[in-house]
């Protein structure tokens, strides 16, 4: 019975203990690691509650200008992020969101298989543990030290700063964007509305947590680069969304078609210089 009793205290402990490790932001207040966007928000905004939040992808990133908007929205944009981020950062607890939430979407924020980071801490299921989920990033900074020490060099690693999320500046050559395009229709804009169900899903889950928790929730439809048609499927995407956001009584806002092609980095990601303050300034109005 000692022997089983010693056995559970010791699983009990290093379950506690990877526990503390995953939610204690060890990497988040470090510089010697390469933070993904959710740790530099984070690192940003350090306060228990986010009283007012921006969420979408990487057309959020370099659409909203935080620091120039008068709404006071974080901006939590996340490369990459879909809406079933946002969802299990809210259900696991990994952000507490005050009164209002803002979802910025486009036809990737909503597609089941776009990539994502896998740093990203929600994405550790509970059997893993922490170092070895964030092995990647731990060991390049074990053996580097290790190195340097036998070298007789301080093991001390080289601090990334500063970090901050990734922007878009000036504007893809037509050649560029054209290969861009070509891409994303053979990986991306020729798939079934099947594909979309988990973060239409998500969608409801998000809604109906706010709803719930009396934050006001509406949604955004990013801007697209006229230049470009749309793909085929996002009328029919973006129309399976308002339908939950009818059903609940959502606010929308329609931007897709707001900005000239001359406000565009690409074909969603605004130039931070031009097309993001304008964005932000029709957000504003909106907010």
């Amino acid at each position: 019975m000692k022997k089983i009793a010693v056995i559970i205290a010791v699983v009990l402990m290093i379950a506690v203990s990877d526990l503390a490790l995953t939610y204690n932001n060890f990497i988040k207040d470090s510089d010697y690691f390469i933070k993904n966007d959710f740790e530099i928000t984070q690192n940003h905004h350090p306060e228990k509650i986010w009283d007012k939040v921006f969420f979408g992808n990487s057309v959020v990133i370099s659409s909203y200008i935080e620091e120039q908007s008068q709404s006071e929205y974080i901006n939590l944009g996340l490369d990459y992020g879909v809406v079933t981020d946002l969802w299990k950062m809210i259900e696991m607890r990994h952000i507490n969101i005050g009164s209002e939430l803002v979802i910025g979407l486009n036809y990737l924020t909503l597609y089941d298989e776009f990539e994502t980071n896998p740093t990203y801490i929600w994405h550790k299921q509970p059997y893993v543990p922490y170092a070895y989920f964030e092995r990647d990033r731990f060991y390049p900074l074990i053996t580097d030290g290790f190195d340097k020490l036998l070298n007789g060099q301080n093991p001390l690693p080289f601090k990334y700063l500063p970090q901050e999320k990734h922007v878009y500046h000036g504007a893809l050559s037509d050649s560029a964007l054209d290969d861009t395009l070509k891409r994303y229709e053979e990986e991306f804009f020729n798939q079934p509305i099947e594909k979309f169900q988990n973060n239409l899903s998500a969608l409801e889950k998000v809604i109906e947590y706010c709803n719930k928790n009396n934050i006001q929730v509406r949604a955004v439809w990013m801007p697209w680069n006229p230049k470009y048609e749309k793909p085929s499927l996002s009328n029919e995407v973006r129309a399976a969304a308002e339908q939950i956001f009818n059903r609940y009584g959502v606010e929308m806002l329609n931007l897709e078609d707001e900005l000239p092609s001359e406000y565009f980095y690409d074909t969603g990601h605004l130039n931070y210089d031009v097309g993001s303050p304008r964005f932000t300034e029709i957000l504003d109005k909106w907010l």
